[in-house]
């Protein structure tokens, strides 16, 4: 029988779902300690964040804690692996294309990773939040599984993850706006969501390569996260570019239609 605690941090609704019950008090303060401390490195809305060292250093190379140097290297995983869809740079750049910028328009490629020290060329300011959070999806079920050695589901926001061994009949998780899906342990699942546009004249159709909504399935929080915010984005071409990475997704168009990839329903597939 799964335990289940809810509650909310970092702007996000939390869940932990542990496979013995006398775990779950301590599955949560682990899974708190975690997204603190991510936060604590991470967050832009904290004064005393680790990022702002890192945003204000401008072309200078700057120490960064252990911690840090894991996120930002999650962040350039993830754009390499999405072609630069999931940016890890903020664009701070004005719209304005007559002005001319006084620098090169950084991109995540010029930023350089070397053990601890992190480099990053003028103009590059940080904002990973989104990949900091799957990340921390991924280390707290790994977390909460090597301590307590039960099964455990962690979830983020529409970030789940999953460790350890799996209740009978496997992790049932939820879909946003559907039914259930099975995980095999040691897989996660993330969905991404578009952003409401605004209404369309009565007498005009809504594209339908516009993405609604994408859960996609994959080894770990991060590469599922990465994948569903790139996949949504892509217009009809995701649907190949999802297939071509050997991964579960389910896409969602504006108009409510409903793509699958042929492994979507077959946990054995992940």
């Amino acid at each position: 029988m799964v335990s289940v605690e809810k509650w909310a941090m970092w702007d996000s609704a939390v869940e932990v779902d542990v496979t013995e019950g006398a775990a779950l008090p301590t599955a949560h303060a682990l899974i708190a300690a975690a997204i603190d401390e991510t936060e604590t490195v991470c967050d832009l809305r904290r004064g005393d964040a680790e990022i702002h060292a890192v945003n204000l250093a401008q072309g200078t190379p700057v120490k960064v804690t252990r911690r840090m140097s894991a996120l930002l290297r999650s962040a350039l995983w993830a754009a390499r692996m999405t072609g630069g869809a999931v940016n890890p740079l903020a664009d701070n750049y004005s719209e304005d294309e007559s002005i001319p910028p006084v620098h090169p328009t950084p991109t995540f490629e010029d930023v350089q990773l070397d053990g601890d020290v992190v480099y990053a060329p003028w103009g590059a300011s940080f904002d990973i939040t989104g990949v900091a959070k799957a990340d921390t999806v991924d280390r707290a079920a790994q977390i909460v599984a090597a301590e307590l050695q039960c099964g455990v589901a962690v979830r983020i926001g529409d970030v789940i993850a999953t460790a350890g061994h799996a209740p009978a009949g496997g992790w049932q998780i939820p879909v946003p706006g559907s039914e259930e899906v099975e995980l095999i342990n040691g897989t996660a699942m993330a969905t991404a969501r578009a952003v409401e546009l605004p209404s369309w004249e009565p007498n005009q159709e809504r594209p339908s390569t516009e993405w609604a909504q994408v859960s996609v399935i994959a080894d770990d929080a991060v590469w599922a996260y990465a994948a569903s915010e790139a996949a949504l984005i892509r217009g009809i071409s995701a649907i190949k570019w999802v297939e071509q990475q050997a991964l579960r997704a389910r896409l969602v168009d504006r108009s409510g239609r409903v793509y699958t990839t042929e492994s979507w329903f077959g946990p054995a597939a992940a």
